[in-house]
């Protein structure tokens, strides 16, 4: 088994990023990232495995990661390489990886498994950029949302893009050639991939937006559309231009700043609700209601709720308008149904 340590300095994640999505300082946090000779654990191995982690010996020099990397020289060093990785993960570690859930530990358990050795990552703190952002890939405009296109659409592309039938390919070379070219490829690719999930992290400033994580700046009637401007705690990376149909809503804005454009029909707002399938939709009264409350109604005037009828109405007075909370959190209710 080989091993190489590089210490990079390299785009600083975002501590507030990382405490909304983790709760854990920087310093805990381990990114990582294996490569293997297959994508079933049971007749596949690991060859590969490197993670990131903020070196707190250098701290001094702010930036500075450290790039662990383990690589089989020949497959009966998998063991050597998971017991390595086991012994990496220190009592506060919080793991981050791109889609680990459902390749990497699920591989790395099975193989442990065969092994015979123990599964600590069971334990720990985890965050999945990849399921994290995945409700969102259809907003952020993502035909695609594999790591290289996350990249593309954060401005930094990698230069080195190798598919996983590749990397099997160019490692079963190796064992026969012993290349140093190969090695080095397949670590230079496992590392990218490494900067590319830590440079990824700016990108969960979309799901912060979403999920509430902004203040009210200011909010004003002009004509029917309700103009709410908000400050986000999170600087988006790039702009952002949304119409929100079925729902009566526009976002745009960049930066630390998004305007919220809300259309007030007749002087009302709509409270939409999630579920539709749960509420009939009461045209006479252009309101919608539970179903549990609905079966009293006569079926001739009720009927079943969509996505653009499942709401109750209410008055976009100034009384609403001149307090913060409500319209804040009228705000926040809008953006969690996307």
């Amino acid at each position: 088994m080989d091993s190489r340590v590089i210490y990079m300095d390299l785009f600083p994640a975002h501590e507030k990023i990382l405490s909304i999505f983790s709760k854990i300082s920087v310093e805990d946090l381990l990114f990582f990232d294996i490569e293997t000779t297959g994508f079933s654990w049971k007749d596949s191995a690991v060859f590969l495995i490197g993670f990131l982690k903020k070196d707190m010996e250098k701290i001094a020099k702010n930036g500075i990661w450290r790039l662990e990397q383990w690589f089989a020289e020949d497959p009966s060093d998998e063991k050597r390489l998971l017991e390595q990785f086991s012994t990496a993960l220190a009592k506060k570690t919080f793991l981050v990886h791109y889609n680990g859930h459902t390749f990497d530990l699920p591989f790395l358990a099975g193989r442990r498994q065969i092994a015979g050795l123990p599964d600590p990552c069971s334990t720990w703190g985890q965050l999945d950029l990849y399921q994290t952002l995945r409700p969102y890939q259809e907003l952020l405009g993502l035909a695609h949302l594999r790591l290289t296109d996350l990249d593309t659409f954060l401005g930094s592309p990698g230069s080195i893009q190798l598919s996983g039938k590749k990397c099997v390919s160019i490692y079963q070379r190796y064992l026969l050639e012993k290349d140093p070219a190969q090695k080095e490829l397949l670590l230079a690719h496992n590392q990218q991939d490494l900067t590319s999930l830590l440079h990824g992290i700016q990108a969960l400033a979309y799901p912060a937006f979403f999920q509430g994580h902004f203040q009210l700046e200011k909010c004003r009637l002009n004509g029917n559309i309700l103009s709410c401007t908000l400050q986000l705690q999170i600087p988006l990376p790039n702009p952002l231009s949304l119409d929100l149909a079925p729902r009566p809503w526009s976002i745009r804005g960049a930066g630390s700043q998004i305007q919220m454009d809300i259309l007030a029909e007749n002087g009302y707002l709509k409270m939409f609700y999630p579920d539709p399938k749960d509420y009939h939709y009461l045209p006479e009264e252009d309101t919608a209601v539970h179903k549990s409350v609905g079966a009293y109604v006569d079926k001739r005037h009720r009927r079943q709720a969509t996505a653009q009828t499942c709401y109750t109405r209410f008055p976009c007075s100034l009384d609403f308008m001149q307090d913060r909370e409500k319209v804040e959190a009228y705000v926040r209710h809008c953006l969690s149904l996307h």
